[in-house]
């Protein structure tokens, strides 16, 4: 279902209408535009300072390259030098038909490439793996793999049949913060409050209303 009602926030390139911001409420699935909002977070606040290494592909490039949709792959994705990050971070969304957006799970793909394989984390542990190995297939190549390897990482898993969107955004964050701990020896960096999970709603839409309010662009 599209966006709709006022514009609540510009930032960066995302756009957040009122419809979005009323998904942060239980017991409602996030969208691809809260996931992208907070992907385009990450980069320009939360870890702005190394996030040169990674490379944030938004969820509605990550379905174009899933089904195919982009028949030239490395078209689409040749302005982000895919092949020069140290991270690759795509949501991954159960939908099989892009012009019917839905789907009813997200998980999160991650290519890592001093492993040279793609890490999965699933919070509904195997349900995206055919999905995540269908982007993965359509990587390889511009990547320069002769396999794409889809390993099952451990992660949290969800209780309820909505939240898995918000794994995918605490992964995001887990995952990027894992790797600028190893690369700065900074084991600080690692430690996230447990109770971020139980209190993530709240504090995104404070977030998202916040930056409302300050005027970010």
């Amino acid at each position: 279902m599209a966006s709709h009602g006022r514009i609540v926030l510009s930032y960066h390139d995302t756009l957040l209408r009122e419809s979005d911001v009323e998904l942060l409420e239980e017991p409602h699935w996030v969208n691809d535009n809260v996931i992208w909002f907070w992907m385009q977070y990450i980069e320009n606040e939360l870890f702005s300072s190394r996030c040169g290494a990674f490379a944030f592909v938004g969820p509605d490039v990550a379905q174009l390259v899933k089904l195919g949709a982009a028949l030239n792959v490395d078209q689409v994705l040749k302005s982000l030098d895919l092949d020069q990050k140290a991270l690759i971070l795509l949501p991954v969304n159960d939908c099989q038909d892009f012009d019917l957006p839905g789907g009813c799970h997200w998980s999160l793909l991650v290519y890592n490439q001093a492993r040279k394989i793609f890490e999965h984390y699933d919070s509904s542990k195997g349900h995206n793996h055919s999905h995540a190995k269908a982007i993965a297939r359509a990587l390889a190549p511009l990547l320069s793999l002769r396999e794409a390897r889809v390993t099952e990482e451990d992660c949290l898993q969800q209780h309820n049949s909505f939240d898995c969107g918000l794994y995918v955004m605490y992964n995001l964050q887990q995952v990027c913060a894992e790797h600028i701990a190893r690369a700065e020896d900074d084991s600080s960096r690692r430690t996230l409050l447990t109770s971020w999970m139980r209190h993530n709603r709240k504090t995104l839409k404070e977030l998202v209303l916040n930056l409302s309010e300050r005027g970010a662009k």
